[in-house]
């Protein structure tokens, strides 16, 4: 008998947490400005009564403000990382939460309904087999820039291209050998991690292709030259591609 009333009471109390966990989960979360009462204002940007910067230490907060809504935008001085939270501006209660990096969305982000209950996420890494965080270790280990310190003036883009949707990394970086007049990019794959391109763009050439751009030109180029006249043998014509395919099994039933 005590055994059966243990177990229920053990039970029930698993439940219990469960419950708690859910209503956790789908807690809502409010706008209160109360929140940045011990902010002051930044006067590097102009505020006004539906727009206010206001800033403490190194943290950063824009609050602006329409007929429909409140967004809230948090950022620092020191990182390039942006929460923003859009509230209903009727309940205060939060509608939408999307965190960014350099512009471009990052993480999960999340859409709830009129009661503050999650509606539905999104990963805006998913497509990213080589990840942010993979990125910016790369980045440092081969060209010592911290992505993540906003002070080493580098920027980064990616997105996916194409029908196919491809994922692609773009990373540009302050020259170390002429920083006043210099930038070094990369193209990166968003799914390997295989560096495919570099470049130096110049603050002076301003008819100078973007980096990706000018990717696709190289590449655009490359599939004519293997696809073009190279050289004939016994005969026979071969383009650079066939050529290079004709060698290999040569050298290969040489070995043999």
């Amino acid at each position: 008998m005590n055994k059966s009333i243990n177990k229920l009471i053990a039970i029930w109390c698993c439940f219990s947490l469960l419950q708690c966990t859910g209503q956790v989960k789908h807690k809502m979360q409010y706008f209160t400005i109360e929140k940045y009462k011990d902010w002051e204002i930044d006067t590097d940007w102009i505020s006004s009564e539906d727009d206010k910067s206001l800033k403490k230490d190194r943290e950063r907060v824009r609050i602006s403000s329409d007929n429909r809504d409140i967004q809230v935008e948090r950022t620092s001085i020191i990182n390039p990382y942006k929460r923003i939270y859009v509230y209903d501006k009727k309940t205060r209660i939060l509608r939408v939460f999307v965190m960014e990096c350099y512009q471009f969305s990052i993480g999960i982000q999340k859409k709830y309904d009129e009661k503050g209950i999650l509606l539905y996420e999104i990963d805006n890494d998913k497509p990213y087999k080589f990840s942010l965080q993979q990125l910016i270790e790369k980045v440092k280990k081969e060209y010592d820039i911290d992505l993540e310190d906003r002070r080493q003036n580098a920027v980064v883009d990616r997105w996916l291209e194409g029908d196919a949707q491809k994922p692609y990394y773009e990373v540009y970086m302050q020259s170390k050998k002429n920083p006043n007049y210099e930038t070094d990019c990369i193209v990166i794959d968003g799914t390997t991690g295989e560096t495919l391109f570099k470049t130096i763009l110049s603050r002076y050439d301003e008819h100078s292709l973007p980096p990706f751009d000018q990717y696709l030109k190289v590449l655009k180029n490359k599939v004519t030259e293997d696809n073009s006249y190279y050289k004939s043998y016994k005969g026979k014509d071969y383009t650079k591609k066939e050529w290079k395919a004709f060698e290999e099994e040569w050298y290969k039933n040489t070995d043999d």
